[in-house]
């Protein structure tokens, strides 16, 4: 948000910022459909979930410049995607856990949703970096898969819907479930302090 203030006034554009209440792929379709009616000339998004959404992308990039950030919808006719490759962050985010985990452990997985390109790539690189295994961004572990390498086990993938006290409940629950773990890994900018509160109001 305040990057896109401090472009528009270095370059004199007219934006307007839109964030959906709860976070659902139906009230970006009507951020869109809304943002399309006042004829504006370009969109810039991250799509709640990129592969519903396809052919409504494909119709509001036919009337307007349309660029994805953060997360991608590749399979869209989208102009260009801003941002760093997701599934580069999410093996980067394993090297930290090896390092912090060296003796290897379960670990628990949160994060908002898997509808979301960013989301599922993150996670991806993760499991992929723990488990050793070759670079594959296409590759894609379900929820419920049993994830065990030589040294790191992925006992849950927990989503939050975007919730905070979801996500702070559903990360006590791993705690109180699993006396074993060896950690717990956040995915979105706002998991990590919830999971270092849930482990300190845990441990009290």
């Amino acid at each position: 948000k305040f990057g896109v203030e401090a472009a528009q006034q270095q370059n004199g554009a007219a934006v307007t910022v839109s964030m959906p209440p709860n976070g659902t792929a139906e009230e970006q379709k009507r951020i869109l459909e809304d943002a399309l009616a006042k004829g504006v000339q370009g969109i810039a998004l991250s799509p709640k979930d990129p592969e519903n959404m396809t052919a409504l992308l494909d119709q509001v990039a036919s009337k307007t410049l349309l660029i994805t950030h953060d997360s991608d919808a590749p399979k869209s006719k989208r102009l260009c995607y801003v941002g760093m490759d997701n599934y580069e962050a999410g093996r980067m985010c394993g090297q930290l856990v090896k390092s912090a985990l060296p003796a290897g452990g379960p670990v628990v997985i949160v994060v908002g949703t898997l509808d979301q390109d960013n989301a599922r790539r993150r996670r991806q690189g993760l499991i992929d970096e723990l488990l050793d295994r070759s670079m594959d961004n296409t590759r894609f572990d379900l929820q419920d898969a049993v994830l065990k390498g030589s040294k790191y086990e992925i006992r849950a993938t927990y989503t939050d819907q975007f919730d905070r006290q979801k996500g702070k409940a559903l990360a006590q629950d791993a705690l109180g479930k699993w006396s074993d773990l060896g950690a717990m890994v956040g995915l979105f900018e706002y998991e990590p302090p919830l999971l270092l509160r849930s482990e300190e109001h845990t441990s009290e």
